[in-house]
């Protein structure tokens, strides 16, 4: 009896060594088969490579502690890229990228650079920078790097990559049933199904994440993600607005107000109800602060305003809207122009529309921007017969500003005012 329990013993100490060694075979057998494709692979070797890419995620699920892991996602990524699967080349990538943060980029870097392609055109720079950000030291567990791959892939769409990549969301779930931030990948995974057009069944997913997670902080979030898909993409509008009210019912001080009032503003603005759409903009606006939905908020009350052919209000709450977000040099300017624009195409006010690019000149001098709007300044004095300060404006213009190609511009106009 003592002998048959040492046996069992050793045969129980032995059994991973085992399972190591033929893990370690396996994953040899893929690199020697991988060394057999050509370097400019036929139908039928692009195939293989597939299937060689396949067998290399299912080692991966049935080795998930090997410390081969690495190379074997490395391998897939490329075997996929010969594949011109580009797909899920960018899924194994994300992967990759995030399971293993110490991968060096430029390995990764030119695979990237193929499979890019899979993802929308008008995407393909948001999704580099996904791929190449900084990533999170308080990402420790493979949990929570996996996830964080999973959001980014959340952000892109392309014609064949929502498969896989809701494969992957999939695969986490069944990998990690009790990671901690679950019901936040569920979002995510809801995100999923928006960009790429299922609509329903975002819905669904948004739903799971606020009803099956009792403890979740998600539940406001997920309710007015619901209400945003009914707003923007179903076009339901008595839906959208139902969901919106549930929302301010039942979580009243959630973070989420503030969005669910701007977004029924965009509602009550594109059904022509001005009065209802500036009360729940200023309501956005008093709860929003100076976040990027704020800024969003305020250019929405000016857009009701010029719509209602209130120009004063609407140019005044621009300048209201330049001075708020004042730190922020895009947005501030950006506002002041769009009051400019209005003060000289609406309002007929010359002195408004100089007013405005004043303002932007002087709150903002160092921006980008600046030289086009010297030169716009300068163009309204001369319009006012102002041409001591016409010119003095280009001379700044010029001095500050000598390789812009504006320069040349104020330089001829400057040379008409001083004959």
């Amino acid at each position: 009896m003592r002998n048959l329990l040492l046996a069992l013993a050793a045969i129980a100490f032995a059994a991973p060594c085992i399972c190591a060694a033929d893990a370690a075979a396996s994953l040899e057998f893929y690199k020697k088969q991988a060394l057999t494709l050509s370097a400019d692979p036929s139908r039928e070797e692009r195939a293989f490579a597939k299937t060689l890419a396949d067998g290399l995620g299912t080692w991966t699920k049935q080795n998930p502690k090997q410390p081969a892991v690495k190379d074997a996602l490395l391998l897939q990524a490329r075997l996929y890229v010969r594949a011109e699967d580009y797909d899920r080349a960018l899924v194994t990538l994300f992967k990759l990228r995030h399971m293993y943060p110490e991968a060096d980029l430029a390995v990764l870097n030119p695979l990237m650079a193929e499979a890019v392609m899979a993802v929308n055109a008008k995407q393909r720079d948001q999704a580099t920078a996904l791929f190449t950000a900084t990533l999170s030291a308080a990402d420790k567990t493979p949990a929570q790097r996996q996830a964080k791959a999973l959001f980014a892939l959340s952000k892109l769409s392309g014609r064949d990559l929502y498969e896989p990549s809701a494969e992957a969301f999939e695969d986490f779930f069944a990998a990690y049933p009790d990671y901690e931030s679950s019901d936040l990948v569920e979002l995510w995974y809801g995100d999923l199904h928006r960009i790429n057009g299922n609509y329903l069944a975002a819905i669904s997913q948004y739903k799971k994440a606020g009803e099956l997670y009792p403890k979740t902080p998600y539940r406001a979030a997920s309710l007015r993600l619901i209400g945003d898909i009914y707003a923007d993409n179903l076009k339901d509008t008595a839906n959208a607005m139902g969901t919106y009210t549930q929302v301010l019912r039942e979580f009243p001080g959630s973070s989420e107000t503030g969005i669910v009032y701007k977004h029924m503003a965009i509602l009550d603005e594109n059904n022509k109800q001005y009065d209802s759409a500036l009360i729940n903009y200023d309501k956005a606006i008093e709860l929003l602060g100076t976040t990027p939905a704020a800024y969003e908020a305020y250019q929405g009350k000016a857009d009701v305003y010029t719509k209602t052919k209130n120009y004063e209000a609407a140019y005044n709450t621009l300048h209201q809207t330049a001075t708020v977000f004042a730190a922020n040099d895009t947005q501030s300017i950006e506002a002041l122009l769009k009051a400019a624009d209005l003060a000289r195409k609406k309002m007929r006010n010359q002195a408004k529309y100089i007013q405005s690019l004043e303002k932007a000149l002087l709150s903002h001098p160092q921006s980008p921007k600046a030289p086009q709007l010297m030169y716009d300044l300068g163009r309204a004095y001369e319009q006012q017969n102002r041409d001591a300060q016409a010119a003095e404006i280009y001379k700044k213009l010029i001095i500050n500003y000598p390789t812009d190609k504006i320069a040349s511009s104020a330089q001829s106009r400057l040379s008409r005012l001083e004959k």
